[in-house]
């Protein structure tokens, strides 16, 4: 097996932009311009969970809430969800999620006091390290299941609501939290407020999923990668790209980011212009999808075949996109 990369886009900012960031990593590693584009069905967390995971991908909620909060450094949390600040993208008759939006530490320390007020007789708010999202523990048990938003991205609103006895509580919560970011992005002099932030989005925190018997050797860097360690996912060793890379034979070695800038491109680019890596798989999101990059060292004997441009790679991407899309 060749090595493989996955970035997992977990909070679907590149997923965000697909466009943006393959122009920038063609740019960064040009002869993946040389490498087959195959549009993958699944976003690029499921598609890593299919190698490892025994359970069937269509279960009620994603595991990755729990991978996440098993990486939390501190007291062990009892959270039941995972609450992430988003755009929603809002039409006539339907909204959806259009990305998870960043946060300044300044706007997330204030919606942290703002929501920690608010909410205080129903659930305590815990936050994150990163700034990127909140735990959010109820005071009484809340019964509903909430997809991870990767899951969900573009998607009309009504494939994703809440499910289940106290979905009513959580879409309540939620329109409530709409009417808190309305009045405070009205009243604040805040300069770095989000112009996109207009939702809150809870995701359930899900059981740890059963791991394979048979795993291939993960490696990497991120939160992502952290909860696998966290969660004692076996088959798990500490090595660096650049170290993957100058492996003499790096074959069945899953190298897994959270973010595609995190990656060492100079060290990737010069590995594939030197041949010392003749083949590799590169798992990028792409929309709600993502893209395998199947990358293999031509021979020299096809020096004739034309290197397709970055206009008609992008263009192929998003007729078969949207060919999916209209399929569905």
């Amino acid at each position: 097996m060749i090595p493989q990369i996955y970035i997992t886009d977990y909070l679907s900012t590149a997923a965000a932009q697909p466009v943006e960031m393959i122009q920038a990593l063609v740019a960064r590693c040009p002869l993946l311009l040389n490498a087959e584009w195959t549009l993958g069905a699944l976003p690029p967390m499921k598609a890593l969970f299919a190698q490892c995971v025994e359970e069937d991908l269509n279960q009620a909620v994603s595991p990755v809430t729990a991978i996440l909060k098993a990486a939390q450094v501190g007291p062990a949390l009892d959270a039941a969800f995972c609450l992430l600040p988003v755009h929603l993208g809002m039409r006539r008759d339907t909204f959806s999620l259009q990305a998870v939006v960043p946060l300044s530490a300044h706007v997330y320390a204030a919606l942290t006091e703002r929501l920690s007020a608010h909410f205080a007789d129903v659930f305590v708010i815990h936050p994150d390290a990163a700034h990127r999202y909140w735990w959010i523990t109820p005071l009484k048990p809340v019964d509903a299941l909430c997809q991870w938003p990767q899951d969900c991205l573009y998607q009309q609103a009504f494939q994703w609501q809440p499910q289940g006895p106290d979905a009513a509580l959580v879409r309540q919560w939620t329109n409530e939290m709409q009417m808190l970011l309305h009045q405070l992005a009205g009243a604040s002099a805040m300069e770095d407020w989000p112009q996109t932030l207009n939702s809150l989005w809870f995701a359930s925190v899900g059981e740890m999923p059963r791991w394979r018997q048979s795993l291939p050797t993960l490696a990497g860097q991120g939160h992502v990668l952290d909860g696998l360690k966290a969660s004692q996912l076996p088959g798990i060793q500490p090595l660096s790209l650049a170290a993957l890379l100058a492996h003499t034979h790096p074959r069945g070695v899953v190298w897994v980011a959270d973010d595609w800038q995190t990656l060492e491109w100079k060290a990737l680019s010069s590995a594939l212009e030197t041949g010392q890596v003749s083949a590799l798989t590169l798992v990028l999101p792409f929309a709600e999808r993502s893209v395998a990059v199947h990358y293999k060292k031509q021979p020299r004997w096809q020096f004739w075949r034309k290197t397709p441009s970055l206009d008609i790679l992008l263009q192929q991407l998003e007729t078969k996109l949207t060919a999916t899309q209209s399929s569905v």
